[in-house]
């Protein structure tokens, strides 16, 4: 299971997920293969090739690279949440799907998107209006309304933490702490 370190060891993994992402899908692989049976196991890694298929813009990764985001995400939520359930692991690996890719229309969707495609739609952050407070409000909002979109969300910032360090503009840092 994914355990939490200091704040070093996580920056350290982080590259190191980088450099070995079929390493990465492995051990998340392995983590959800103690809690499931085979047939969820074919699931997921037929739905994370699913999530491979499509074009990704994400500057400085690549989509394999990337995935290592939600990977974490959904591994964290195996490791630190109760009542583990399917969609929720799903929607943890998919929950940037639109935002990096750019899709958008519900009816070219693959099946197995459509069941959490409106949560996914929730949860991607319009990048125009993100430091707006009235629409952070509204925005959450939404999201505390569900408790699947939540746990993501708090997941999702959780390891976005972890690599804030990283990012060159001081501004971005106090807004995102903010």
């Amino acid at each position: 299971m994914y355990v939490l370190e200091t704040i070093e060891r996580e920056r350290a993994r982080r590259v190191k997920e980088l450099e070995s992402p079929k390493e990465n899908f492995s051990l998340l692989i392995d983590d959800f293969s103690k809690l499931r049976n085979e047939n969820e196991v074919k699931e997921i890694t037929e739905f994370y090739h699913l999530l491979l298929s499509f074009e990704y813009s994400h500057p400085g990764l690549n989509k394999f690279a990337y995935m290592a985001h939600p990977i974490r995400v959904a591994r964290l939520y195996i490791s630190y949440c109760d009542n583990f359930r399917l969609d929720v692991f799903k929607l943890a690996l998919a929950h940037n799907v639109i935002e990096l890719t750019g899709m958008s229309d519900q009816d070219t969707l693959p099946d197995t998107l459509k069941p959490i495609f409106h949560m996914i739609k929730k949860l991607t952050v319009d990048r125009a209006s993100q430091w707006d407070l009235d629409y952070k409000q509204n925005y959450y909002g939404i999201i505390s309304r569900s408790e699947k979109m939540s746990v993501v969300k708090v997941l999702d910032k959780l390891d976005n933490l972890y690599g804030l360090s990283s990012n060159p503009s001081k501004e971005i840092k106090l807004l995102y702490l903010n």
